[in-house]
């Protein structure tokens, strides 16, 4: 996938645009929040106004926003040059990769890259280095596929040629290749 002025869910980059909107809606909040109290203070010389209501109701959007961007924290995405190798191996494989895939739970697992193939789905986690991690990492994706009727072979890799070996291995496996769309928008939907 290219580089896009929109960049929707699954697109290279999502996630810097994720956690600069989330960023300026934090800062915009933290403003009226600090100018209502303010004002009500100045103007009324008090704290029982309506205003301060308002206020303490801003508050909510400020900390869901706050905590969101705080969880997107501990995600790193694809640097330029894993971002190129992950682009050669969607044009060898004549795939459509998904990027910034996360997936929140207990916690969150973050994905920089995954490929679905068939009713197969190749994730790159760097994190996932041993055994407890990758297995611990598919049980969160096996969770976003738990309603599903078909069985969804996830596996996960910790690096980018283990990533392009099981793509071809996934390939060579079946006649006819397919990237489904269900499989698709529930990988997406699955965290932020």
């Amino acid at each position: 996938m290219k580089e896009e002025k929109n960049l929707r869910k699954g697109h290279y980059g999502h996630l810097k645009r994720y956690k600069l909107i989330k960023l300026a809606i934090i800062f915009i909040c933290f403003l009226f929040i600090l100018t209502d109290v303010v004002f009500s203070l100045i103007v009324f010389q008090t704290r029982r106004t309506l205003f301060i209501v308002i206020a303490a109701v801003m508050s909510i959007p400020f900390a869901k926003n706050f905590v969101s961007y705080l969880l997107s924290l501990k995600c790193k995405p694809l640097s330029k040059d894993e971002y190129e190798k992950t682009e050669k191996i969607s044009e060898n494989h004549s795939l459509n990769l998904l990027y910034d895939i996360s997936v929140t739970d207990d916690d969150v697992k973050f994905f920089p890259v995954a490929a679905i193939i068939n009713n197969g789905i190749v994730a790159y986690r760097p994190e996932a280095s041993d055994t407890a991690e990758k297995k611990q990492s598919t049980e969160y994706l096996e969770n976003v596929f738990s309603d599903s009727k078909d069985k969804v072979r996830i596996c996960i890799v910790d690096n980018i040629d283990g990533f392009d070996k099981e793509i071809g291995r996934l390939k060579k496996a079946s006649k006819e290749i397919k990237q489904s769309e269900k499989l698709r928008t529930k990988l997406l939907e699955a965290g932020f």
